[in-house]
């Protein structure tokens, strides 16, 4: 036995354990649970942990970090799975496969346990009778789901305990035929639960059917020449109609299943899982796992099972997966069995339909997990900023770090943005508009001259706080200049870079030749999000800036144009560009704007007399 079963803990505890059904969680040294398993014979499946020679890689290394045993004896092996899952919940041990995050995932709730139910959002299951459907893993999802419920069957929206006392006038939607109008006490509970059971079989994916039976009743009303309520399902049907044609034919037998699959990468993993609904395609969810480092294919697919399947609202007849299940897995398919009174089937396709489903799941995981796994990159940019404190010998990371850019179109309405990113994250409130005012024409160096000098100034006008590092877009001409201003601003040791478009290729003050750095290590991604960050923001300055000067034009030199109405031009047609190549028909068409009006426009916009430099097309900004 290795060494830790000398431990006095946990020798004492092993006289103690008994051969009944339960729960065990394995502790480190300093008390943190670190496994939670489960098991039909606690004592057989605890000692079978502590023998010295184990296969199972994963519990080579929980036996390094054993110390100390818990364990919990229940009565049946289905107590000890619904134990099991909640003490993984509580303890979120680092050795078990889980379903990522501590939330809650949203249900959509179909409250039975009222005489007139409601359909509506909620992460909280009540054993109360009320039915359930989910987990959903976007809530967006969920929303569109229940904005298409509403839209389609006339069930109440608003929250209220009916039968109310004394009848009231009903709101805008039973004028508008969203809802049967239950609070004015005249609508019979048997005709409302005739809707709830529309809804859920919507709900269930049954949508075929529930198209047939609305089409009967119809037909039926409308035999009975009752034509308001045939109406009422004549719309109900159309609706839904409207919904199915969105969603895709994946199997053509039409039947009930859950295709799913997963991608790991070192401990994170990603599950999808595809709901075939009468074999249509009714839903993608996908949820993140952690734990799976040193776990089988066989262990994340059961503890997916035990985490998803013991919670969902819906259960299939067939459930398609790429892999068997270990013991637990089974424990949840009866677990699941005595819950619907059916067991569902596992496939195991090899070929055919279910294997092309397959491997759309198993692509929609691998997309899944890559950009969850490059999302979390780049929000933690301690790497990068690590490696920028490297690549240019900083006493330490920067913390906030600022770039400049200069934008104009020939040296016209020259205008300069400064970002911020502190901790390697935009800090908007950091950000800077220049309108260049001692530069005429193309001076790019001196105009990032006048801007680093006016920035630094500021900062030590109003005790400021410098940046660690100071980024220039541009070559070797702009960052000389700007570390002439930071020298006549008294702050000639403040770190200053520049970085050039063409090759990404970094200039340090006073050497004329570039370095160059791996473009898509994390910190040069970095700067490039910065340099990137500040052109967009110049450009939006730049065209912001050249719409005002048009828009200045226009007032004086076309009469009775106005303020207002130069204004509704500029939207209209989204910049001067377009209103420069609008024909006469299409000014008109401005509100306010007439056949004269529109004359005098076109006549500006077209006369070789026109001022230089107010005319300029709308995506001509250029940076140095």
């Amino acid at each position: 036995m290795p060494e830790v079963v000398n431990h006095t803990l946990i020798v004492e505890k092993l006289k103690n354990l008994t051969g009944s059904p339960g729960c065990y969680l394995w502790k480190n040294s300093e008390g943190e649970v670190i496994y939670v398993g489960k098991a039909k014979n606690l004592d057989k499946r605890i000692r079978n942990y502590l023998k010295e020679k184990q296969t199972d890689l994963k519990t080579r290394y929980l036996q390094r970090e054993i110390f100390d045993l818990d364990w919990f004896a229940t009565s049946t092996e289905k107590e000890a799975l619904i134990l099991e899952a909640t003490l993984i919940k509580k303890h979120n041990p680092r050795y078990n496969v889980r379903l990522k995050d501590d939330k809650k995932y949203p249900y959509i709730c179909v409250s039975l346990s009222e005489p007139y139910p409601m359909v509506f959002i909620t992460r909280k299951l009540k054993d109360n009778g009320d039915k359930y459907f989910g987990p959903y893993t976007d809530v967006r999802t969920t929303r569109e789901i229940l904005d298409v419920i509403l839209r389609i069957f006339p069930i109440r929206k608003v929250r209220q305990k009916l039968p109310l006392p004394k009848p009231k006038r009903p709101c805008l939607n039973f004028q508008m035929g969203r809802c049967l109008g239950p609070c004015q006490g005249t609508v019979p509970e048997d005709e409302y639960a005739v809707i709830v059971n529309q809804i859920i079989q919507f709900l269930e994916g049954k949508k075929e059917i529930l198209a047939n039976e609305l089409t009967k009743r119809m037909d039926e009303y409308s035999g009975k020449l009752e034509f308001e309520i045939a109406a009422r399902y004549r719309d109900m049907l159309g609706r839904l109609q409207i919904f199915r044609q969105r969603q895709t034919v994946v199997s053509m037998d039409g039947g009930d299943e859950d295709v799913i699959a997963f991608a790991r990468k070192e401990d994170e993993g990603q599950v999808v899982l595809m709901e075939v609904r009468g074999g249509l395609l009714d839903n993608k969810k996908s949820f993140p796992l952690q734990g799976v480092q040193n776990s089988t294919e066989e262990e994340i697919l059961s503890s997916f099972f035990r985490d998803y399947y013991m919670g969902a609202g819906m259960i299939p007849a067939s459930i398609v997966v790429p892999y068997g299940l270990k013991e637990e897995g089974e424990t949840v398919l009866d677990f699941l069995q005595e819950k619907t009174g059916f067991r569902p089937k596992l496939r195991f396709p090899k070929a055919g339909e279910k294997k092309s489903l397959l491997k759309i799941a198993e692509k929609n995981a691998e997309l899944g997990l890559t950009e969850r796994l490059l999302a979390t990159h780049y929000k933690d940019q301690t790497v990068a900023l690590k490696e920028i404190q490297e690549m240019f010998q900083l006493k330490e990371p920067p913390h906030i770090i600022e770039c400049y850019d200069i934008s104009h179109f020939q040296g016209s309405f020259p205008v300069a943005s400064g970002v911020m990113f502190v901790e390697g994250k935009p800090f908007k409130q950091g950000y800077r508009k220049y309108n260049i005012r001692g530069h005429e024409g193309i001076n790019d160096p001196g105009m990032m001259h006048e801007v680093i000098s006016r920035r630094l100034q500021r900062i030590i006008n109003e005790d400021g706080v410098m940046p660690d590092l100071i980024v220039i877009d541009g070559g070797p001409t702009q960052l000389g200049k700007a570390c002439e201003a930071a020298v006549e601003a008294g702050a000639a040791n403040l770190p200053m870079v520049g970085l050039a478009k063409k090759r990404e290729e970094i200039y340090f003050p006073g050497e004329s030749s570039p370095y160059s750095f791996d473009m898509n290590s994390p910190g040069m991604r970095l700067l490039r999000h910065l340099r990137d960050e500040a052109h967009r923001f110049g450009v939006e300055h730049h065209r912001s800036r050249r719409n005002r000067e048009a828009l200045t034009g226009l007032i004086r030199e076309v009469p009775d144009i106005g303020l207002k109405r130069s204004k509704l031009l500029l939207q209209s047609f989204s910049g001067q560009k377009k209103i420069e190549e609008a024909n006469v028909a299409e000014l008109m068409k401005v509100p306010g704007i007439g056949d004269a009006l529109a004359e005098k426009i076109y006549n500006y916009f077209h006369s070789t007399s026109m001022s230089d430099g107010i005319i300029i097309p709308e995506n001509s900004s250029t940076n140095s």
